[in-house]
């Protein structure tokens, strides 16, 4: 259970100074000044009092499900509590001069866009004169013209054009392409509209990361496996699949949809996951069994079908047999 709580609120329930430095090698996290996030897996007795007036108060339930989703949850509850330290700073007005604009990985979960991996837990903002790195707080130096600001709820944030662009420019394409393709399939933004912005930036360094995040982006892409391994193909120099094809057979039969298809070649790709058998008829054994009829099918076609799971994304073996089998299947043709 995690809950925001003040320096101030925890003086009214009895803790001293000392002891809230004490309970931040414990229970606390400081997440900005007077600031903290409390959570509840503390089995010091002296911090009982703490617990339970969280119970009493508003707070969230944190379910550990044991994969990138308990970070993710994780980090939007330090953005959250950054939030509402920033608002407290602007209505007393006591807000930096320039502001500070929430930005990046931060800015990505504030506009809904899919995390893919979190190498930084922490919250990440700009701000234009200065550049610092804290426990929970990462500050990037960066100009961000109003333009290219919104607020949502009660943040200030980079707008969606330019927090593709900052993923694109300081993290690898696994994490920025799969966001790009989210919103392209999703309308909210175009290709124009991020060059456009590209363009308008005043950071130099990193505009070649942006402009293969770009190139790469596909809003066809379904998910987030089918955006990585559209880059894992870049990086492997695979080439010639397209995504979301249709399948028919020798009489214009339509046989399925498929992830990825080299159709000179006939090589099928097609990305797995749980989640994937849980749609359709909504029973896993019964898509799984139409899965495999379907390959049948395929197969008997002429296509050859390679199937990967999460896990297999990020491994060579599997990209090294798809280029194998594409360029046997291009040699015999």
């Amino acid at each position: 259970m995690y809950a925001h709580i003040t320096t101030a609120r925890l003086l009214r329930l009895g803790f001293s100074r000392e002891e809230v430095r004490r309970a931040l090698r414990c229970c606390l996290q400081r997440v900005a000044r007077g600031r903290y996030v409390t959570e509840f897996v503390c089995a010091d007795p002296t911090h009982r009092d703490l617990w339970e007036s969280i119970k009493d108060g508003p707070s969230k339930d944190f379910v550990q499900v044991g994969d990138i989703r308990d970070k993710v949850e994780r980090l939007k509850v330090l953005i959250r509590a950054r939030g509402e330290h920033l608002q407290e700073r602007l209505l007393s007005q006591r807000t930096p001069r320039g502001g500070e604009v929430f930005s990046h990985l931060s800015a990505a979960l504030i506009h809904e866009l899919p995390v893919s991996s979190l190498s930084e837990h922490r919250v990440e903002v700009v701000r234009p004169k200065v550049s610092r790195t804290y426990a929970n707080l990462r500050v990037r130096r960066r100009l961000v013209p109003h333009s290219q600001r919104v607020k949502i709820g009660i943040y200030t944030v980079t707008s969606l054009e330019r927090s593709l662009i900052d993923v694109a420019r300081d993290y690898p394409l696994r994490v920025s392409v799969p966001m790009l393709d989210h919103a392209l399939r999703g309308g909210s933004t175009g290709l124009a509209e991020l060059r456009l912005v590209t363009c308008a930036c005043d950071e130099i360094v990193g505009t070649r990361n942006v402009e293969k995040a770009i190139e790469l982006a596909d809003g066809r892409r379904e998910s987030v496996a089918e955006s990585i391994c559209a880059v894992r193909f870049h990086e492997f120099g695979i080439v010639g699949f397209a995504p979301q094809v249709n399948i028919f057979d020798a009489a214009q039969n339509w046989m399925g949809r498929v992830d990825f298809c080299h159709e000179r070649a006939k090589v099928i790709v097609e990305v797995d996951g749980i989640g994937k058998y849980s749609l359709g008829s909504g029973d896993p054994k019964k898509e799984i069994e139409k899965e495999r009829l379907r390959e049948s099918a395929l197969s008997a076609a002429g296509y050859q079908v390679i199937r990967l799971t999460w896990r297999q994304l990020f491994r060579s073996e599997l990209f090294n047999h798809i280029l194998h089998s594409t360029a046997s299947r291009l040699s015999a043709d």
